[in-house]
Order: structure tokens, then sequence, then C-alpha cells
């Protein structure tokens, strides 16, 4: 017996040792050439934090995922579309692993030295967006989390390295739509703050959580901006229903006002941070003119306010489910479900600016 208990504890003991030498193997290959990539965010950028969550906001089911496949894993993760997103085509384009939920197993282990993904569908900036929905990881809490990782990344490979793993790692965050949409539908909210007001108080938050990114050693930040929320079914459903050719006039407005005096605030912070490199991706543009215009870029179905899963005007989230028709060929349309779009417009949109992104940022 105790034989037994000494050969296991030397396995145990050679397997611990295997792993750590596998770190620092790949470790050693992540150089500025192959950056690790950090994402915060929410549903268009969640590849499954929201799994384990106690929330509506999940997408771990089908038929989301149904075109999916990277490697052995195939079908539904989380991801809100029928298949990859915009982090896996970051990372594609890339070529370096498409990073892992932090709160999932896989994150304790060797492929976090890759980076990590901290997106949690339906979050805000702002603790209070998407409530309503349950348990949510708010823009702040995923600043903490990074943070935590670069802690990790001492432990495991030493300080000089994993310094140099965090200055050279590319921090994407894809985070404020929800802040927007939530204050649209909340009555209190509206009575509360003015529009200018709101827009203050989100961006006071994405500023605080910057300057804390930039204080624990990220240096290459890039910052999308909302897409164009009011050209989706769901908006459209909400409050133009007779009217779907058009986007809603009053949600891109909103919009459009916000992603402008954001753009203003990060690029006076990143002139007075040195050694900061910060790139603000244009997705609104990009998706509105997906949506006048499918054909142009390849998408067969030309209604673009119909998505994929269901009818397509209203479902997302547990009301896309498997108990209802879908589309045939997902990528044939702009939006998957209500609110997300499909593999294809993701692929799209990635592809507008990552060129101009890579360079700027000398990935």
């Amino acid at each position: 017996m105790a034989q037994f208990k000494l050969r296991s504890l030397k396995l145990l003991t050679f397997t611990l040792t295997m792993i750590r030498v596998l770190e620092i193997t790949l470790a050693a290959g992540n150089d500025i050439k192959r950056p690790a990539l950090v994402f915060i965010g929410a549903s268009q950028s969640d590849v499954g934090v929201n799994n384990v969550l106690d929330t509506l906001a999940k997408a771990n089911f089908p038929p989301y995922g149904r075109d999916f496949v990277y490697g052995d894993i195939k079908g539904a993760t989380g991801r809100f579309s029928n298949g990859k997103i915009l982090p896996d085509f970051v990372a594609q384009n890339l070529g370096v692993p498409f990073p892992v939920a932090y709160n999932s197993p896989e994150a304790k282990g060797p492929a976090a030295l890759s980076g990590i993904n901290t997106a949690s569908a339906g979050a805000g900036w702002l603790n209070g967006t998407g409530s309503n929905l349950g348990q949510l990881i708010p823009g702040t809490e995923q600043v903490q989390w990074v943070k935590q990782w670069q802690q990790g990344l001492v432990s495991r490979v030493g300080s000089q390295k994993a310094s140099h793993i965090i200055e050279n790692a590319l921090y994407l965050i894809n985070i404020g739509d929800n802040d927007l949409f939530y204050y649209l539908q909340n009555a209190e909210l509206r009575k509360t703050y003015t529009e200018e007001q709101y827009f203050q108080l989100m961006i006071d938050v994405a500023i605080a959580n910057i300057k804390d990114l930039y204080n624990s050693g990220a240096r290459k930040m890039t910052f999308t901006s909302v897409t164009a929320r009011g050209c989706s079914p769901l908006q459209i459903t909400l409050y133009q229903p007779l009217d779907r050719s058009k986007c809603v006039a009053s949600v891109q407005t909103l919009v459009s006002a916000y992603s402008a005096e954001v753009k203003a605030a990060i690029q006076t912070l990143g002139q007075s941070l040195e050694g900061s490199k910060f790139y603000i991706a244009d997705v609104f543009n990009i998706t509105v003119d997906l949506f006048l215009h499918p054909s142009k870029y390849g998408l067969e179905h030309q209604e673009s306010s119909i998505g994929c899963c269901g009818t397509g005007l209203f479902e997302l989230g547990p009301l896309c489910n498997i108990t209802l028709d879908s589309c045939s060929d997902a990528n044939e349309y702009l939006f998957f479900d209500a609110q997300h779009y499909t593999e294809e417009a993701w692929r799209i949109i990635v592809d507008s600016f990552f060129d101009e992104m890579k360079a700027f940022l000398q990935l």
C-alpha cells in the first residue's frame, strides 16, 4: 500500500512538472509576433463565460453554434451566433489560439498563456446593466479578472516573461451597447439621467477601467465602437415593426452620439499615457452598410431585418432554441438571432478593420 502511494505521488509530481515545462515552453514562443489576446465585452465577444452563471443570457444550446468548428470543438459553446464571432476572427487572423473563457477549467492551464476572454453576455460598463437577466460580469469586474490573469502569469513563467506577455498583449474592449439599450428600456433611468449625463456616467467608468488596465501593464488596446444597434431585428420589432426596411433612427442617433463622445475621451486619454497605443475600430458604419446593402458583401438573404432563428423578429437567448425552425444556411443572413450577427457577418466586420489595427498596433 505504501509503495502504491509512493508511486502515485511520484506520478503526480512528474505530471505537474511536465505541465510546468509545457507552460514555460509555450510562453517562450509568445513574443511580439504572437501576442496574447485579452477580450473584455458582452455577447458579441462572450465565448462561454455565462455558461456557468445563473442568467438568462446564455447561448450554450442549439441552434447556437450549429456551424461552429474549432479543432475538436463543435457545436454550441456559449457564442451568440451560428459559428465564430469577433474574438475568434481576430485570433484566427493573427494566427494565435482562440482565448478561452476566464472562468472555464481551460483557463487554469497552459491555454491561459495565449490570453483570456472575460466577456459576459448582457453586461455593460455599469454594474446595473442587464440586472434583469440574472448574474452577469460587468466591465469593471472583467477588468479585475484581467488583472488576476496578469498576476497568474508571474507565478507561471516568472516576472520578466510575464511583463513581456502583458505589455505586448492585445486588449480588445467591446462593451457599452447594453448600457445604451438598458437606458432606452428603463424609464426610471431616463428620469434620473439625461442622455448626456448617462453618456458621461458610462465614459467615466470606461476611462477609470482603461487607466486601471494601463497601470497594470496593458499598452496595446483596441476599442470597438458600438455596432448599428438600431438596425437589429429586435430593435426594429420594438420600435417600428411596420417599417423593416430602415434602421431605427432614434436608436442610431443615441449610438452615434455616445460613440463620438467616448471616442474623443479615449483619444485624449491615450495622448496622456506614455507608451500606450489605442486603436478605435469603427464597426458602426460597416454594420449599417451590411444592413442596407447585404448583397454587396455576398449575403444572399436580402431582408436584413430578419434573423435566421425562428421568425427572425424577436428570438434570442432562450427564445432561440432547438424547438424552432431556422433557416437552412445561416451564413446567407446578416443576423443569426434577432440581435446577434452570423459567422459570415462577423468575418466581414473584423476584416473591415483588422489590417489597419494590426499595422497601427504593430502586432
